[in-house]
C-alpha cells in the first residue's frame, strides 16, 4: 500500500501547522466536570427526576423501620396497639416498602432513558466534531480510535448517567436520614455511632489507598498490554499458523497475562486485610453488637431508658450499607472517568478552520499550485515537505515518484486539504484552499486510494456516494467506463447487491473498479490516484488500467507511483526526496538526465529482470 509505505512520514504523528492536530495546536481542553455537564446538558432534567425519585424511595423505605420502632417501644411500655391499628401499620409498612422499590426502579429507569438520550447527543457531538477534523487525522489513525470514542467510551459512561445519580442519592440518604432521626432521639448515642464509623474508616482507608496511584497505573498498563497482545494475536493469526510461530507469538500474550495477574495479586494482597477489617467492622452483626454494648452501658448508668435504645438497634445495623455501596460503585465510576478523559482528548483536537465567507472555486479547468509549501507532522520533526513550489496545469497528468518518506503522500494529501500547510499556500484555480470551504474543495477532487473502501450498502449506493442524485443511467455509464458493469450484472441482485452480504462479494481489484466508477460519477476536475493498481492481479490490473485511462481524461491528475513503468506516459514526473522536488520532466528527459529518476528506473528494471529470469521455479 503506497500510502502505508509513505506512512513513515505520517503514521502515528500529528501535524502542528494551520489546521493541524498536535497537542500544541489543540485548543485548551475543558475540565472533565465541565465536559460531563456539557455532554449531559440535554438530559439534566431527566437525571434530576431520577434523583428525586431515588430520594423519595429512601424516605418511603424509612417508614417500615419507624413502624417497627414504634411497635417495639409500645411493647416495652407494657401495652400494645389494638389489632386493627396494628394491621393498618403493617399494611402501611408493606405499602411504603413496595413504593420504595418502585420509586427507585422508576428513578433508575428514567436515568437509563437519560443515558440513551445522552448516547445519542454525545455521538451527535462527536460526529459533528469528526466532520470538521482534518482528514489527515483519520488517515494517521486506525478506525479503532474513532470507534473507541463513539462506541466504547460512550458505553463506558453508562454507569455515570444510568446508575450513579440514583445510586449516589440512595447511598447518601440511606445513612443520613436515620442519623438525623437518631440525633433527635439521643445525640450522645448517635455521636458514639458516628464516631465508631469514623474510626473504622480512618483505620481502614489509608491502608486500602496505600500505593493506590502506582498500583492503578500498573493495572491500567497491564490491561492495555493484554489488549494489544490479543489484537496482535488475532490480526497476525494467519502468519502465526502458516509459520508455526504460535509459541513465539503467544509469548507476549502470556507475559501480559502474567503481569496482569501479578499486579492484581499484589493489589489484592495489599488491600485485602484493610478491606476485610472495614467490612467486618461495619457488618450488621458487628454493628448490632457495638450498639448493644453501648445501650447496656447507657441503660445501666441511667443515661437513657431501654426504649430510647430501640431506634439505634433497629436502624444502626444498616447505616454503613450506603457507604459500602459507594465504594462498590467506584470501579465503574473510574471506568467512566477514563472514558471521559479519552473523549476530552478527542474533542480537544483542533478542527480545520473554515472561513465565514468562503470563496467559490471555479467549476472547470482547475490548476493546482504549490507556493513555497512546507509541512511537518510534529513540532520538532523534520519537514515532510520543504519549500515546494510547483504548478499542475489543468488537464495534465503528474506522477509523484520517490522512496518511502520522500513526501509523495503528503504532497497528494494537501491537494484535497487533508491538512493545511505549516507555511506557504496551496491554491486550486487560483484560490487559497484555506479561503474555500472544505466541502467545496472535496467536491472538486476525486480520490482513488490504493485499497478502496466499500460501505455496507448496495453497489448502487456505493457508486452514487458522491452524487446520490445521479440517475441510474449515469451510474451504469460510469460502471461501464470503470470496466465493472458486467461483473455487477453477474451478481444475483445486480446493482442492488449489498457489499459483503451473502448475495455476493467482490475481489479487491473489482472493488477498486467500483471506486473508479464512484470517482467517474463524481466528475470532479481534479483526480488523486494513490497507486491504484498496486495489489491487483494481472487480469484486474489490465481492467483497472483501462478504467483509469477513462477516468483521467480531461482532468488534472496526480498519481502516486511506486512502480515507474505505470507512469512512463505521464505529462510530467516529479521526483521527490526528503520533502523536496529534486527532478522533474518526462520519462525520456529524466532518463537522459541520468539523475535520481534514472537510478530508480534502472533498479526497478534490474529487479524485474531478476524476478523474471534469475529465480528458480517454485512449483
Amino acid at each position: 500500500m503506497e500510502m502505508a509505505l509513505d506512512g513513515s512520514e505520517a503514521r502515528g504523528r500529528e501535524p502542528d501547522g494551520r489546521g493541524g492536530t498536535s497537542a500544541a495546536g489543540a485548543r485548551g481542553k475543558e475540565s472533565l466536570m465541565g465536559l460531563y455537564l456539557r455532554l449531559t446538558k440535554p438530559v439534566h432534567g431527566l437525571i434530576v427526576q431520577g434523583m428525586v425519585l431515588s430520594a423519595l424511595s429512601v424516605a418511603f423505605g424509612f417508614v417500615p423501620y419507624l413502624v417497627a420502632i414504634v411497635i417495639a417501644q409500645k411493647a416495652l411500655e407494657g401495652s400494645m396497639f389494638d389489632a386493627q391499628t396494628l394491621a393498618l401499620m403493617v399494611i402501611a409498612s408493606v405499602a411504603c416498602a413496595t413504593a420504595s422499590r418502585l420509586l427507585f426502579g422508576g428513578g433508575t429507569g428514567i436515568c437509563h432513558h437519560a443515558d440513551a438520550d445522552f448516547r445519542v447527543n454525545t455521538r451527535r457531538i462527536l460526529f459533528g466534531h469528526f466532520s470538521h477534523l482534518p482528514l489527515g487525522w483519520f488517515s494517521d489513525r486506525t478506525s479503532s480510535e474513532a470507534k473507541q470514542a463513539a462506541s466504547d467510551d460512550v458505553l463506558g459512561m453508562h454507569q455515570s448517567v444510568g446508575h450513579a445519580p440514583t445510586d449516589l442519592v440512595n447511598a447518601a440518604l440511606t445513612p443520613i436520614i436515620p442519623l438525623v432521626y437518631l440525633f433527635t432521639v439521643d445525640w450522645r448515642l448517635a455521636l458514639l455511632l458516628v464516631g465508631y464509623l469514623v474510626v473504622m474508616t480512618a483505620v481502614s482507608m489509608p491502608l486500602m489507598m496505600r500505593d493506590y496511584s502506582e498500583l492503578n497505573k500498573r493495572y491500567n498498563a497491564a490491561n492495555v498490554e493484554l489488549s494489544a497482545s490479543v489484537v496482535e494475536m488475532v490480526e497476525g493469526i494467519e502468519v502465526v499458523k502458516a509459520f508455526g510461530g504460535s509459541r513465539q507469538a503467544g509469548g507476549r500474550f502470556r507475559r501480559a497475562v502474567r503481569d496482569l495477574s501479578e499486579v492484581v495479586h499484589v493489589w489484592t494482597k495489599a488491600t485485602a486485610g484493610a478491606y476485610s477489617l472495614l467490612v467486618a467492622g461495619t457488618s450488621p452483626g458487628m454493628m448490632l453488637a457495638m450498639i448493644g454494648l453501648a445501650s447496656c452501658l447507657f441503660v445501666s448508668n441511667g443515661w437513657c431508658d431501654l426504649a430510647t435504645c430501640v431506634p439505634f438497634l433497629v436502624l444502626g445495623a444498616n447505616i454503613p450499607s450506603g457507604i459500602m455501596a459507594v465504594g462498590s460503585s467506584m470501579g465503574f465510576l473510574r471506568l467512566a472517568k477514563q472514558s471521559l478523559e479519552h473523549l476530552s482528548e478527542i474533542l480537544a483536537v483542533k478542527p480545520l478552520p473554515e472561513r465565514a465567507c468562503a470563496e467559490d472555486l471555479p467549476s472547470k479547468d482547475l490548476d493546482v499550485a504549490f507556493d513555497r509549501v512546507s509541512f511537518s507532522y510534529a513540532a520538532e520533526s523534520s519537514r515532510a515537505l520543504d519549500e515546494v513550489t510547483v504548478r499542475l496545469a489543468p488537464g495534465t497528468v503528474t506522477a509523484l515518484v520517490g522512496g518511502s518518506g520522500s513526501g509523495k503522500t503528503t504532497f497528494a494529501r494537501l491537494i484535497p486539504r487533508f491538512w493545511d500547510p505549516v507555511s506557504g499556500t496551496v491554491r486550486m484555480g487560483g484560490v487559497d484552499l484555506r479561503d474555500a470551504s472544505s466541502q467545496s474543495v472535496l467536491s472538486k477532487a476525486a480520490i482513488v486510494f490504493q485499497e478502496s473502501m466499500m460501505l455496507g450498502v448496495s453497489l448502487r449506493e456505493n457508486i452514487k456516494l458522491a452524487r446520490p442524485e445521479a440517475s441510474d443511467d449515469e451510474m451504469v455509464e460510469a460502471a461501464k467506463a470503470a470496466r465493472i458493469h458486467e461483473r455487477i450484472m453477474e451478481l444475483p441482485r445486480g446493482y442492488d447487491t449489498v457489499v459483503g452480504s451473502s448475495d455476493g462479494s467482490l475481489s479487491g481489484g473489482e472493488a477498486q473498479r467500483v471506486a473508479i466508477a464512484r470517482a467517474l460519477i463524481q466528475d470532479a476536475p481534479i483526480l488523486v490516484l494513490d497507486e491504484a493498481t498496486a495489489h491487483a492481479d494481472p487480469e484486474n490490473e489490465t481492467a483497472i488500467q483501462e478504467a483509469l485511462g477513462n477516468l483521467v481524461q480531461g482532468r488534472t491528475t496526480v498519481v502516486i507511483a511506486h512502480r515507474l513503468n505505470t507512469v512512463v506516459h505521464a505529462d510530467r514526473i516529479l521526483v521527490m526526496e526528503a520533502g523536496r522536488i529534486v527532478e522533474e520532466g518526462t520519462h525520456e528527459s529524466l532518463l537522459g538526465a541520468r539523475g535520481r529518476y534514472a537510478e530508480l528506473w534502472e533498479a526497478q528494471q534490474a529487479g524485474a529482470h531478476t524476478a523474471e529470469h534469475g529465480g528458480k521455479d517454485v512449483v
